[in-house]
C-alpha cells in the first residue's frame, strides 16, 4: 500500500466552527463570578461550564 496523506481527493473534516456576531460579548461581573464559581466546585469539568455558559474554556 501506498502512503496517501498527500491525495488531496480525501475528504474534508466534518469539524464547522461558526463565528456569530462581530467583536466581543461583554459579560457582567456577576455572572462572571457565578461561571468561574461553577468551574472551581470539586466534580466540576470547566469545559461542560463553558459549554453551558456559551464561552470557551
Amino acid at each position: 500500500m501506498g502512503d496517501h496523506s498527500d491525495d488531496i481527493r480525501r475528504p474534508l473534516s466534518p469539524r464547522i466552527e461558526v463565528y456569530a456576531g462581530a467583536g466581543r460579548k461583554r459579560w457582567p461581573d456577576d455572572l462572571k463570578a457565578q461561571i468561574a464559581a461553577e468551574s472551581l466546585e470539586l466534580a466540576a469539568i470547566v469545559t461542560d461550564v463553558a459549554r453551558r455558559h456559551g464561552c470557551r474554556p
